[in-house]
């Protein structure tokens, strides 16, 4: 088969690299994709928003697969334009995935389906969201509408830098903000493939998503993750399914618009065993694919293109993975997500991937061919094993391998439960 995966990011890394072992692949095109992927797979410059051009490509080179890892170029409704054009994607269209590209109109949907979720307000007027903030029990979380940036949500102490933060996102032109109770509990990802009918589950992940050991700090798109989530058992699996991904898609079919691709669930689970919905994600996000992936035992793409047809359910029992735990660590240049240093040499890469597997987020080459920070995460360094505990010390053996100028990262990823974060 030839593929054509759609992104730039550590997550195509990680899927290009996994499905161009596969032997009824026969290449692999990543579009726009980066300098570390074009080592094995062929980069095509293309930017990921521009859908009209990978449509004629995709057809000028008799793609049999197009996988959009993108979230532009969900947003942009690629798998609409590959549809009318009679080729095969796998992506959800752009009004199917609404639920997880705006938290404004994933708020509303969680409320009219049901789905539980935190107390929130949506407001597209500062004084109104203001008035909301000063009535409200803190810590209050405010978000922007936007799904592309983890960096836009804010966990604020008191009115007063819960006022501060919306008068700048106003300011920043920001037409709505979101309002949300702080659920106290354990966060994770749970992560189904769906026909837009029928749903399996793929595999669960625990994000870090702070800046700071404890998950103190900004919240950022994600600095590390370990899979599985240790609680999920058959009985909390039942549980999702019936409370959220049955409603969801239901939803969705009922009104013309079923989600057919990978649907990602943030959830918090609090102190009493109550499911809380954050947030949808329109495919695996950073750095949680680096962890599904390194543990899933299916070829990929078949189970795609199953779900393509329609025939996810007849053609598999279930999704297999590998009876390890897998730990991902994301190493920063600079002060991510804040500003990041470029140029800076990166040694150490060879020897750390005789251990664990390596995944480029910002790297380009200098002069030389050697590997150079590009700025904010750069790299992602993941390590599988038989327990948790194994995996975080296989991950960090292989981190301290590695060295450039500025260098940061978290030391407690799959070290620390984050209940009550």
């Amino acid at each position: 088969m030839k593929i054509l995966i759609i992104g730039s990011g550590a997550k195509e890394y990680s899927l290009a690299k996994l499905i161009s072992q596969y032997e009824n692949t026969s290449l692999v095109f990543v579009a726009p994709g980066n300098e570390a992927i074009a080592e094995f797979a062929n980069c095509i410059d293309i930017k990921a928003d521009n859908i009209e051009e990978l449509t004629d490509f995709a057809k000028a080179n008799e793609i049999d697969l197009a996988i959009a890892a993108s979230e532009k170029a969900i947003e942009n409704n690629i798998a609409q334009l590959f549809n009318e054009a009679g080729l095969t994607i796998f992506a959800p269209t752009a009004e199917a995935a609404r639920i997880a590209t705006s938290k404004s109109i994933s708020k509303k949907f969680m409320y009219k389906t049901k789905i539980p979720a935190p107390k929130f307000g949506i407001f597209d007027r500062e004084n109104m969201a203001a008035d909301y903030a000063r009535k409200s029990k803190y810590p209050l979380v405010v978000k922007t509408d936007s799904h592309l940036h983890g960096q836009n949500v804010y966990i604020c102490d008191n009115f007063k830098i819960a006022k501060r933060v919306i008068e700048d996102l106003f300011d920043s032109k920001e037409k709505k903000v979101i309002l949300e109770d702080y659920v106290a509990g354990q966060e994770f990802s749970y992560y189904v493939i769906t026909d837009g009918y029928n749903a399996m589950p793929i595999a669960s992940a625990v994000p870090y998503k702070g800046t700071l050991e404890g998950n103190g700090g900004l919240i950022t798109s994600g600095l590390g993750a370990y899979a599985p989530f240790y609680m999920i058992d058959r009985s909390l699996e039942s549980r999702i399914f019936k409370e959220i991904v049955y409603p969801a898609l239901d939803e969705l079919s009922k009104n013309n618009t079923p989600y057919i691709g990978i649907l990602g669930i943030d959830i918090i689970i609090d102190r009493n065993g109550n499911l809380n919905v954050i947030e949808f994600n329109p495919f695996f996000k950073e750095p949680d694919a680096q962890c599904i992936l390194d543990l899933l035992d299916e070829n990929l793409t078949n189970i795609m293109k199953a779900a393509i047809a329609g025939s996810l359910v007849d053609d598999y029992f279930e999704i297999r993975l590998k009876p390890l735990f897998s730990a991902s660590v994301v190493l920063n240049s600079g002060n991510y997500p804040s500003e990041g240093t470029y140029g800076s040499l990166i040694s150490g890469l060879s020897e750390a991937e005789e251990h664990s597997e390596i995944s480029h987020f910002n790297t380009i080459k200098d002069s030389e061919g050697n590997f150079v920070t590009s700025g904010g995460r750069t790299l992602t360094v993941t390590a599988n094993a038989s327990t948790l505990e194994k995996a975080a010390q296989r991950v960090y053996e292989s981190v301290e391998l590695i060295s450039f100028d500025s260098m940061k990262y978290r030391k407690d990823i799959g070290k620390t439960i984050l209940i009550g974060c």
